[in-house]
């Protein structure tokens, strides 16, 4: 009975904590693909001198979709003629499918297409303007522990550089455009 015991309260403790771990190592899986992917259309973009685009796809297939949600999937291609459209002669880099439900619905809509043109620069309305995407899950505005978000948020400068946002106090901040989790 003793050990019966002792195993409950064990349980008890510890689903709780790897529900925690779990969501976690959810979030930062996510953040991480979705990052390799800017890094990769970025340093495509730069190695061929042309327009490379990340977009919006329905499970990492078909066309992009325009105010989609990077949750449903992206796809990285070579966008000859900059036009965000996958054209019979553009190339795609990468694919990704949809993020997991919880985050699927945390990610921030792109208003735009995300293009890097052949200097690494963003290609967007404003010169040099950053762009911003935010993922979220269920848990929303938590601290994970030691000030860490449950939420990340991305920016990325006009000149194309990525910096990642986790702490909590930052994503919640004033600064941040997208309003944090």
């Amino acid at each position: 009975m003793v050990v019966l015991a002792v195993v409950a309260i064990a349980l008890g403790i510890g689903a709780p904590l790897f529900a925690t771990l779990a969501a976690n190592n959810r979030m930062s899986s996510a953040t991480n693909d979705l990052v390799s992917s800017l890094i990769a259309a970025r340093s495509e973009a730069l190695k061929r001198q042309v327009t490379v685009t990340l977009c919006p796809t329905p499970d990492g297939a078909g066309n992009c979709v325009a105010g989609g949600s990077l949750g449903t999937g992206w796809t990285v291609f070579v966008d000859r003629n900059a036009d965000g459209v996958i054209s019979a002669d553009d190339v795609v880099v990468q694919q990704h499918g949809a993020l997991e439900g919880d985050l699927r619905d945390g990610v921030t809509a792109t208003p735009t297409d995300l293009m890097f043109t052949g200097a690494g620069t963003l290609a967007i309305d404003a010169p040099l303007t950053d762009f911003h995407i935010q993922l979220c899950d269920q848990r929303g505005d938590a601290d994970t522990g030691a000030g860490i978000a449950a939420g990340r948020w991305i920016q990325i400068s006009g000149l194309g550089r990525q910096q990642l946002v986790r702490k909590r106090v930052d994503l919640q901040s004033e600064t941040s455009p997208l309003g944090g989790c």
